[in-house]
């Protein structure tokens, strides 16, 4: 799946950007991101005003599985997930 397509699967279920993802950008606190730098897809952890543990990704597909299947994980175990 592309990002847009990760975007709107875990909004359907209540998840937003920013409540425990974020896409190119640092978050309001400890959260995973995932953002395009030059051409290549990174993951990454966002922490105290920095991006930590980045990680490359051969594709936007598998850089987007990553973070939606985190995000998921993370939602059901908060009570977050709808539906």
């Amino acid at each position: 799946m592309k990002v847009s397509e990760m975007k709107a699967r875990l909004s359907a279920h209540g998840v937003e950007d920013g409540d425990l993802y974020t896409h190119g950008s640092l978050g309001g606190g400890e959260i995973d991101g995932i953002e395009q730098v030059d051409g290549k897809w990174f993951t990454y952890f966002s922490e105290r005003g920095s991006k930590r543990n980045y990680r490359e990704w051969p594709s936007e597909e598998e850089a987007a599985a990553y973070i939606y299947e985190r995000a998921e994980r993370l939602a059901r175990r908060l009570g977050l997930w709808k539906g």
